[in-house]
């Protein structure tokens, strides 16, 4: 920005502040504000002219124009000039993980002329603003403001150098949230699901260097009742909701099985001495428990309390035990605890018990039986029952296959019966949940905050899989596959990250949408076009982001997300 004096015909002289931008390979320039005839100016202030260089030389002097006069070619052929500029918004948060230092050094010892911290970054953005395939990504780049120009070939290359330095980007993120956000590890929250591939074709396992590895993509327990190949994702959690580290398994590794692995994973990976995990009744089994313990760690489950098999008998009493309740005032809810001694694989134990009482899921349990013993009438009809494969209603079901009178065995005409034992027996336990925990200083209270917090999990896989479209799965080579949940891994911490800056006042899905209408085009004179929904302007009022003027500067534009 400068000053320019400028003389007409008749010998006046008029000031104006201009200022250069560059259009393509030249420099060009374009009047900011006329200020007026130069002996009027200097009418009030001799020194004005010299005072107005000083301060705009120095930076003090900005001004925006309130009007800008344009070219228009009413020749030009019917284009699609819009590119998104949102992605910026996410791209600073990328940044500020360290993310790229990690590339960097993995870039020097390489000969590589990959840029690997770009395509790391174009398959982030593409992710979380318009999920697509590997190839569809690069083949949509232009869509984005910026200059990407990367291959199909670079990106595929790449997803083996992100699969190898998986476990490194997950440290560097922890380390630069550790350090901006705030985060001890001590108290984590683990779950598990699993994602499918678009193949009906499980692995076969393969030798590698004289060894033979696993089949990875594998039937298995599908979450979606899918009976395509799939893979185990366990995620772990921090107290604020924002992922730490995540490890996938087989397709066919049940939830119980990946999570002694996947905790001595994150207490190596992080250097973090004792960690108490948060998990649901899934990875609650003896096994579990006494290796947590030996490891020095701390759990928080839930446990089960249904039934007449796998549930403990000492909680169960003490749960249908009136005496020891402490309810709200609208005796809607109440909560009760012991402090129980056992012996698993040999050794004593000392656990707090946690049993509360909810008049909302007492309600729900009894609509949900009387649906299942509905059904369960239905199938007293010795042929609807072997035909159907549902076991809901069978719950409710006594089957006998030896005739009383005569001793004969019926498998094809047994006698079936409602199982009204089984039914009074489950009714007692409606609206009653247990948790278990080796923190047995822990209060009731923080006992029960701190398990309801577990529910943040299950919404990093919902936004994973229908934000994000994390599955089916493509890909189908192991490094491409564990290159792909890195992405999303990636995706999901800067999600996090930005709804939290954010107070949690907007959603993923309505950031998704803010962050896509962000898009702009070129005009004239090296001013933008920028458009943007409600939200997005909400957002950048969140953030305190003076953005507010639909037509810019390019240098402003650029600037957008730093």
């Amino acid at each position: 920005m400068f000053i320019k004096v400028t003389k007409n015909r008749e010998g006046t002289h008029y000031v104006s502040i201009v200022e250069g931008y560059r259009e393509g390979d030249k420099v060009k320039h374009r009047t900011i504000k006329s200020l007026g005839k130069l002996k009027d100016l200097e009418a009030t202030n001799p020194n004005f002219l010299t005072e107005l260089k000083e301060d705009v030389k120095a930076g003090n002097f900005q001004v925006t124009p309130e009007t800008l006069s344009l070219t228009l070619d009413l020749n030009k052929k019917i284009d699609n000039p819009l590119q998104n500029y949102g992605w910026m918004l996410l791209d600073k948060i990328y940044r500020s993980l360290g993310i790229s230092q990690v590339f960097r050094t993995h870039q020097k010892g390489t000969k590589s002329k990959i840029d690997f911290d770009k395509v790391c970054r174009l398959l982030t953005v593409k992710r979380m603003l318009d999920p697509q395939s590997k190839r569809r990504s690069v083949q949509s780049q232009r869509d984005l403001f910026g200059d990407f120009n990367l291959t199909e070939q670079d990106v595929y290359r790449a997803l083996d150098s992100f699969s190898s330095l998986s476990e490194q980007i997950q440290l560097q993120m922890h380390r630069a949230i550790t350090k901006n956000v705030g985060r001890t590890g001590a108290l984590v929250f683990y779950d598990v699901t699993n994602y499918y591939f678009e193949t009906d074709l499980d692995d076969e396992p393969t030798e590698v260097d004289g060894e033979t590895l696993p089949a990875f993509r594998k039937r298995g327990p599908s979450k979606e009742k899918r009976p395509n190949p799939i893979v185990q994702m366990g995620l772990f959690m921090d107290t604020n909701g924002i992922p730490i580290a995540f490890r996938l398994f087989p397709g066919n590794c049940v939830d119980v099985k990946t999570y002694l692995p996947a905790v001595e994973q994150i207490k190596k990976q992080f250097g973090i001495e004792r960690i108490v995990v948060v998990a649901d009744k899934g990875m609650n089994s003896k096994a579990n428990i006494s290796e947590t313990l030996q490891n020095e760690n701390g759990y928080l489950f839930s446990q089960k309390v249904r039934g007449t098999r796998g549930a403990p008998k000492d909680i169960q009493t003490f749960a249908l035990n009136p005496e020891g309740w402490l309810a709200n005032d609208l005796d809607t809810f109440a909560m009760k605890s012991m402090i129980r001694k056992r012996t698993v694989n040999k050794k004593e134990i000392t656990e707090k018990i946690l049993v509360t009482w909810n008049q909302k899921y007492d309600y729900r349990e009894k609509i949900r039986r009387q649906k299942s013993v509905e059904y369960a009438e239905k199938l007293t009809a010795a042929e609807r029952f072997r035909l159907t494969m549902k076991k809901g209603g069978k719950r409710y079901l006594e089957v006998e296959n030896v005739d009383e009178e005569t001793g004969e065995i019926k498998k094809l005409t047994p006698h079936i019966s409602i199982d009204e034992e089984q039914i009074a027996f489950d009714e007692q336990f409606d609206g009653i949940n247990v948790l278990i925990t080796s923190e047995t200083e822990m209060s009731d209270k923080e006992m029960l905050a701190t398990y309801r917090s577990l529910s943040r999990i299950e919404d990093c896989f919902k936004v994973m899989k229908t934000t994000f479209d994390a599955r089916p799965i493509f890909v189908w080579t192991r490094p491409h596959i564990e290159a792909h949940f890195l992405i999303c891994f990636i995706s999901l911490t800067i999600m996090r990250l930005l709804e939290r800056k954010l107070n949690g006042q907007i959603s993923p899905e309505k950031i998704q949408n803010a962050l896509l209408s962000a898009r702009c085009r070129p005009l004239d004179k090296g001013y933008w076009e920028v458009f943007g929904n409600e939200d997005f302007l909400r957002i950048n009022e969140l953030l305190g982001k003076n953005w507010t003027r639909q037509f810019i500067p390019l240098e402003f534009l650029r600037n957008y997300g730093k």
